[in-house]
């Protein structure tokens, strides 16, 4: 009787106890590593109307390094993650390939509690960096109380 109303009493917790998948987002650096995160989990189809970021055959793509992009990881879900400088590297990243993608993480925007940021996929021809027309938008909302990142949505914008 007893272990079986301690099991009871139990269960509960032992249930609820699973992995949870969303991740805690404190710092806007969080919101760069979760939408790569994202990115990589989907396989680049991180929105049901817009077209698919990430090509079904690579393994791996670039990111254009900037001052704002600190302490991002090298691999993501079986992804490997290269950082580049848009003006010394170009030449090694011809060399490899020319389907290797490579992705523009743009500064943050905010007004009031929310935020937003870009992705934009570049494309490099004659050895110089040249961007997309359309890229996906990342938005998130900061909660005061809990001082988090919420992530929103994500919606396809073209210019």
């Amino acid at each position: 009787m007893l272990k079986t109303l301690l099991f009871l009493l139990l269960l509960p917790a032992v249930v609820s106890a699973q992995a949870s998948r969303d991740m805690e987002i404190w710092r806007e650096t969080d919101c760069y590593v979760h939408a790569l995160r994202y990115i990589t989990e989907t396989k680049g189809k991180v929105n049901d109307t817009c077209y698919k970021i990430l090509p079904d055959s690579i393994r791996e793509f670039y990111i254009v390094r900037t001052s704002f992009l600190n302490n991002l990881p090298d691999t993501l879900n079986g992804y490997r993650i290269h950082y580049i400088n848009p003006d010394s590297n170009l030449s090694s990243i011809v060399h490899k390939g020319k389907n290797i993608p490579v992705y523009y993480l743009a500064k943050w925007h905010h007004h009031l509690d929310y935020y937003q940021f870009w992705v934009m996929q570049a494309s490099i021809k004659r050895k110089k960096l040249q961007y997309d027309r359309k890229a996906y938008k990342f938005h998130y909302f900061y909660h005061q109380e809990t001082s988090k990142f919420e992530f929103t949505r994500t919606e396809c914008v073209s210019w």
